[in-house]
């Protein structure tokens, strides 16, 4: 997958060219409906297929409260190369950009001025153009005289309510990682690099940790404990995960992600790490004492060792 940052990047081919529009945050259910349909649309006519996102989130440029995103760029990208299409447009969003109107954001990007797109696909909810003015039904009535056709995509559903990233960030944030993976069909994944921490896990606990600090606008799970894979250095473990402030031992103020993987007896200091939460085990909370605290590692160690193995 060829990464895009302007139209004038991509090169056209004179071939058909399937283009997918959204933020994307998450590719969840819903989104990877969106990306299927691109991908099947361009192999159908034998053309191209192209993800259309913006960078930073719209929210980041136009929102006063601080965004919580379900991925940082890499994992995004990560997340929709994986079902296959040629192009991954990432479109710097700008406030400039956020007051044009729908008709010149059409002609200036989709139509034959910008990528010639012969099929967009989009979701029933998705809006663009300033303040959100243009819709699906706008799409439709300009692509009648841009030379492109547009589906669109009804609500995908999961346990009985419609899929979205506004509900993925609820049951993320309450702790509820079975519910959400079930939403993401996959687990949610949280990566940074492996920094240096005081070395409790290994001096006092017998259980040594890889830390993450928390990437700045990044949705953490609510703080607790829970059962992951953690993958490194070209390795995947089974591990347990502490997400929060370690107030027996530290009291952060910058929340940090805390990872023992099981049977692991690596170096992983500078690396990136993947945490891929699997399910909670039970909420972060200050204890007694240390000892009281490495029992309980203990115990959840087994726990996510049951879980996942």
């Amino acid at each position: 997958m060829k990464i895009l940052r302007s139209v004038t990047d991509f090169e056209q081919h004179n071939k058909f060219l399937a283009v997918t529009l959204g933020n994307f945050d998450g590719v969840h259910l819903g989104h990877q409906q969106l990306l299927r349909l691109a991908v099947a649309a361009a192999k159908e006519n034998g053309g191209l297929s192209m993800a259309f996102t913006f960078d930073p989130h719209p929210l980041a440029i136009l929102s006063d409260q601080q965004l919580q995103l379900l991925q940082n760029q890499a994992e995004k990208r990560r997340a929709i190369a994986a079902f296959g299409l040629d192009y991954l447009l990432e479109l710097p969003f700008t406030a400039e950009l956020a007051t044009m109107q729908p008709e010149h954001f059409a002609e200036q990007f989709l139509g034959p001025q910008g990528l010639a797109a012969n099929l967009l696909v989009v979701g029933f909810n998705f809006s663009f153009g300033a303040k959100g003015a243009g819709g699906p039904q706008t799409l439709q009535a300009l692509g009648g005289r841009q030379g492109y056709q547009v589906e669109v995509v009804p609500p995908c559903q999961q346990d009985g309510d419609v899929v979205s990233s506004s509900r993925l960030r609820k049951l993320i944030a309450a702790g509820q990682i079975v519910q959400a993976n079930r939403l993401l069909g996959r687990e949610y994944t949280l990566a940074g690099e492996v920094v240096h921490g005081r070395q409790l896990g290994r001096q006092f606990f017998g259980f040594p940790t890889a830390n993450i600090l928390a990437e700045p606008g990044m949705l953490l799970p609510a703080f607790g404990v829970y059962a992951a894979w953690a993958e490194c250095l070209g390795q995947t473990w089974p591990a347990v995960v502490n997400v929060g402030l370690r107030p027996t031992v530290a009291e952060n103020i910058v929340p940090t992600i805390e990872t023992h993987c099981l049977g692991a007896n690596c170096d992983f200091y500078g690396q990136e790490m993947r945490v891929c939460f699997v399910q909670e085990i039970r909420p972060e909370r200050k204890f007694a004492s240390m000892e009281l605290l490495r029992e309980q590692i203990a115990a959840d160690s087994k726990t996510a060792a049951k879980i996942l193995l």
